[in-house]
Order: C-alpha cells, then sequence, then structure tokens
C-alpha cells in the first residue's frame, strides 16, 4: 500500500461487526514518527458459534474461527511482532463485555496496521476474525519508561504462570494491589482503533505470584472503587516472550 493511503480502507465500512474504527484518530497515524513502535492491544470477545457473512454453514465456535484468522505471516510481513496472546481465565470487574483472549502487536510504526490490513493475504484470513469477534476493542499503547521492569527478562515463568491487566479510563483510578505482585509495566492508551464511544487512560501489566488465589485477587479488586469505566483480567499467557519485549522496550 502506497504510504498514507486512506485510513478508510482498513475495512470496507467504519462500522465492522465487532467494533467501530475511530476513522478520525486512524487518520492520525499516516503523519505519525516512522521509529516508534506502536504496541496493538486487543481485547477480544467471541461469539458463542462463529458466523460467516456469505452466510455458509459452519460448526465452529468463535474461538476457533479466530484460531483459522492468525495473521502471523502479515504480522511478520510488516516488520511486526505477536509479543503475547493470553486466555482470560478470570474477569474481576467490567462486566458488559466477557473477554475470552487478549493479545499485543507491536507495530514498527502506527500506519503498519493500516498498511497490513490491505495486504491480500490478510484480506482472506479476515473473514475468519469477522465470523469469531462477537467486540474487540483495539487500542495504540505506549510503554512509560519510568514503569518498565527490565529485571523481569531474566525472570523464570511457567506455564502456570499468570498475569494481572486492569485497563482503565482514568489514569488516576486506584490501583488493584496484590501482595507479591510485580509491575511488568503501565501503558498509556493513546487512542482506540476499533471498539465504542469510550476512551481509556492506561494499560497495567502485572505478573502474578503463583500462590496467589482467585478469591484474593476479587478481593483487591473490590477494594480498589472506582466509578470509571475499568476491566481487570487475569491472563494465562499462551503465545509470545511478552516480560523480554516489554524489557527491551525504548
Amino acid at each position: 500500500m502506497a504510504e498514507g493511503a486512506a485510513p478508510n480502507d482498513v475495512v470496507h465500512a467504519p462500522h465492522a461487526r465487532y467494533g467501530t474504527l475511530n476513522l478520525p484518530y486512524i487518520a492520525t497515524w499516516a503523519d505519525a514518527p516512522k521509529d516508534e513502535p506502536m504496541w496493538a492491544l486487543n481485547l477480544m470477545s467471541y461469539r458463542e458459534r462463529a458466523e460467516y457473512a456469505d452466510g455458509r454453514e459452519t460448526t465452529l465456535t468463535g474461538w476457533e474461527a479466530d484460531n483459522l484468522y492468525s495473521p502471523l505471516g502479515p504480522i511478520a510481513a510488516i516488520g511486526a511482532e505477536l509479543v503475547i496472546v493470553a486466555i482470560v481465565v478470570d474477569q474481576p470487574a467490567g462486566t458488559d463485555h466477557k473477554w475470552d483472549r487478549v493479545a499485543i502487536v507491536r507495530y514498527p510504526y502506527r500506519n503498519a496496521l493500516v498498511e497490513m490490513n490491505m495486504t491480500p493475504e490478510f484480506q482472506e484470513a479476515h473473514v475468519h476474525k469477522d465470523a469469531g469477534m462477537k467486540f474487540t476493542i483495539v487500542s495504540a499503547t505506549f510503554p512509560q519508561p519510568d514503569t518498565v521492569d527490565r529485571s523481569l527478562v531474566d525472570t523464570d515463568t511457567t506455564p502456570e504462570s499468570q498475569m494481572l491487566l486492569q485497563f482503565v479510563a482514568d489514569a488516576d483510578a486506584p490501583e488493584v494491589e496484590i501482595p507479591g505482585a510485580r509491575r511488568i509495566a503501565t501503558f498509556d492508551v493513546e487512542g482506540v482503533a476499533i471498539g465504542d464511544d469510550r476512551t481509556w487512560a492506561e494499560a497495567r501489566w502485572d505478573l502474578l505470584p503463583a500462590d496467589v488465589s482467585a478469591e484474593a485477587i476479587r478481593a483487591a479488586t473490590e477494594a480498589a472503587t472506582t466509578d470509571a469505566d475499568r476491566y481487570v483480567v487475569v491472563l494465562k499467557p499462551q503465545l509470545g516472550d511478552f516480560l523480554r519485549a516489554v524489557a527491551n522496550s525504548r
């Protein structure tokens, strides 16, 4: 795609079935710095049964359809990296959407996401995402350098390791404080590319202690009361090396 191509070409309509494109915000990417990586945070909620726009019959769940989407080739082709895919194992706060998975793709610059969306390989795979996704929020996030714990790059994790994500609309929202948790980093949310009419301020990532209970996490979440919108989710990573990626961030 030519540099500066129209952002409304990312999909064919500003209202995708799984969210609304924020075209005014996406349009700013064409003039954004080309040397500043964007960490695209995806919160994903799946349809119980996949629904293809062309009406084809399927027995796939929404989750399974999204697995078919998996655009690893287009991601690599534009120099991006999938740094984490994680299953949501608990959601102590935020009830309007039940999140199933969370992922971050780190793009070399903002408009690289637009360029990837225009490739034929991505467009071919996108039908599966459209079929499987009930709702998603895709936000452009950037790590706050002073919050990055670079020592975590050497942390030993196991398949049972868990992380906590606090996605908050107010940067002054109280922290969910869990004894033994370590802050991986706090990310500023610059804007939402796909979602609804809400705005968000921060994405706070913590590595949870191995012995923490679901009850303790829920109690800590309830103690951090706030009137602002927020989601608190407990995650079990599936793919990617998030700790290394964050530790090596600029």
